[in-house]
């Protein structure tokens, strides 16, 4: 399954705000990427919005939840199951996604 991930925190919780943290937040994107059932896609940051955009491919969602505990202390965020435009331009060639009559 496909995840888009949205993570935004505040300039106070900031990993960036102490060398501490900004270790402990890069060894935890290090650990992510290694992770069993876990696939990295693509991961972005919008620094000036302190906002994380990371795609990430898992097994489901009980594992992807465990990989990404370490950011629910520092900020709020949204887990949304996508899919790629691949499989949702098939699925509207077959009327998947027409209201039903």
């Amino acid at each position: 399954m496909l995840f888009q991930v949205i993570h935004s925190h505040s300039i106070e919780t900031c990993p960036a705000q102490s060398p501490d943290a900004a270790k402990r937040s890069g060894e935890w994107w290090q650990s992510l990427k290694k992770t069993p059932g876990v696939k990295v896609l693509s991961g972005t940051v919008s620094p000036l919005d302190h906002t994380f955009y990371i795609v990430i491919e898992a097994d489901d969602y009980a594992t992807l939840a465990r990989a990404l505990g370490p950011l629910v202390g520092i900020g709020t965020g949204r887990v949304i199951p996508v899919l790629t435009l691949d499989q949702s331009f098939l699925m509207a060639e077959t009327g998947a996604f027409r209201a039903s009559k």
